[in-house]
């Protein structure tokens, strides 16, 4: 069949013939993974996850480096859902500065959690905090079929998010991805954006000011405007916590009392910049009753840029 060809000229149709079955592969992955798919339609409703107890580790640098966090979060408890946190416009800021958040969610609402999860996670160096449920943020999704799905999902999902906020001058920050098995979900909050910050995005490298360098141009006509919220998310405070060693199992009713109040309550008339005597009295008495973690306080000094 081969008589009279060369074996160089064979030679040359086995590589044009794996070049080909190697395009096709990448081909067949693309669209496995969602190249030819839209995100879902941007919109402002109630976020995918309430509130939750994460267990976090904070980074700063380039944003395509927040895999190895993920992979690391997935070591250790490869069930859990993960969340990603990013507080900088890449446009905006230079990458060895991006500040960035990588969690596992220990629990969701009322869940309680696990001693021993919590354990293995700070004992890997990761911190544990809760973050708030809010009532509406800018969301969309994509399907996460592959791990390229992600990269395809973050170059849509991304500029869609951005310009729905800016036509709209709508006050949404930081960026949440929350990873739950089937779908990426994108989301920023509208409300209690400060709760969201981690300790360590209080101190900048070189002792700069911290900032939430997200386009606050086009919202400065909003109602409530992003430089007001930034002005709140440097003083915080947040409420981080962190594992006691002998941490028993949490009371989530008791832990529920403790969350800030909801914008169901803002919604009807309720200032919750005032604090009335009585709320004061709960507060402290909550913070003298037995907890399964204790608040952290944000620590000083310099996070090194990479």
């Amino acid at each position: 069949m081969f008589d009279g060809i060369s074996t160089a000229v064979l030679l040359l149709y086995v590589i044009l013939l794996l070049l080909a079955l190697i395009v096709l592969t990448l081909l067949v992955l693309l669209v496995q993974s969602g190249i030819f798919t839209s995100v879902d339609e941007v919109k402002t409703g109630k976020p995918p996850v309430g509130q939750m107890i994460l267990a976090y580790k904070f980074n700063r640098g380039p944003y395509n480096q927040a895999g190895q966090l993920f992979t690391e979060a997935a070591i250790i408890e490869p069930g859990n859902k993960k969340v990603g946190i990013y507080y900088d416009d890449p446009n905006k800021v230079e990458s060895s500065r991006l500040r960035y958040v990588v969690g596992s969610i220990l629990s969701v609402g009322s869940d309680q959690v696990n001693t021993d999860m919590v354990k293995k996670f700070t004992d890997n160096g990761f911190k544990i905090i809760h973050l708030p449920e809010v009532t509406y943020g800018v969301y969309t999704r994509f399907p996460h079929i592959t791990t390229l799905s992600i990269l395809i999902a973050v170059h849509k999902a991304y500029p869609k998010l951005q310009a729905y906020i800016e036509e709209r001058k709508l006050c949404a920050y930081p960026f949440l991805e929350y990873y739950d098995g089937g779908h990426i979900h994108f989301w920023a909050p509208l409300s209690r954006q400060e709760e969201f910050f981690v300790p360590e995005c209080e101190t900048a490298a070189g002792g700069d000011q911290p900032t939430t360098e997200w386009d606050s141009t086009a919202h400065s006509n909003s109602s409530q405007s992003c430089d007001d919220d930034l002005q709140v998310s440097h003083d915080l405070p947040h409420s981080p916590v962190e594992e006691k060693s002998e941490m028993p199992v949490s009371e989530s009713a008791d832990e529920s009392t403790n969350w800030p109040i909801s914008d169901a309550d803002n919604q009807n008339g309720n200032n919750t910049n005032v604090e009335t005597d009585e709320a004061k009295e709960d507060d402290q008495g909550s913070d003298d009753s037995s907890s399964s973690f204790e608040l952290l306080k944000p620590e000083l000094g310099t996070p090194t840029a990479e």
